[in-house]
């Protein structure tokens, strides 16, 4: 009875290649929708506005379609799977945002970012560990973190999911590590 999910979430690459699809037929909705403007107001775009968009968008079309034709060249699924007794994330082709781990272990979820002399690096969503490891949580397939911390909530109401951002700083005589 404890194997039964609190939360499921699973999307394939087939899926997400719809998403870059669409994405990619706006780009040409964009363009036409200036070829329209131009065509019924009788007057043009500026060309240093109107060459510049024409190439940006048709450029961003082309990438997303690619995207999408890599997305469908290459299937698999992301799942996110939260039962009472486990919190288990499968991420394909990257080991390292895979997880399961058991739920009774974990602390809390956070938002985290490491700076350097080089600037901020990005952010990263997961869950803290009572033994202080961390798991990231990558949002690539449209999943919410917020989801998965109120069912993880429900199962155990003393974890915890700041607002605050845990800071790691290093570089020019600084080296302050994140917070337990």
């Amino acid at each position: 009875m404890n194997d039964l999910p609190v939360y499921h979430f699973k999307r394939s690459r087939k899926q997400r290649a719809k998403l870059f699809t669409r994405m990619g037929l706006f780009c040409w909705l964009y363009i036409l929708g200036l070829f329209a403007y131009e065509s019924l107001s009788g007057q043009r775009v500026p060309e240093d506005i109107r060459l510049p968009l024409l190439i940006a968008l048709s450029l961003a079309s082309v990438l997303l379609f690619f995207i999408a034709w890599w997305h469908l060249r290459h299937p698999a699924e992301y799942e996110a799977i939260i039962t009472r007794e486990r919190f288990s994330v499968r991420y394909p082709d990257h080991a390292p945002w895979s997880f399961d781990v058991a739920v009774a272990e974990i602390a809390g979820f956070e938002n985290r970012q490491a700076s350097n002399h080089a600037g901020k690096g990005m952010m990263q969503h997961g869950i803290l560990m009572r033994d202080g490891r961390f798991f990231h949580i990558s949002m690539n397939y449209g999943n919410r973190i917020s989801d998965m911390y109120q069912a993880i909530k429900t199962i155990n109401p003393e974890v915890s999911y700041p607002k605050t951002v845990n800071k790691k700083a290093s570089g020019l005589g600084i080296q302050r590590d994140y917070k337990d």
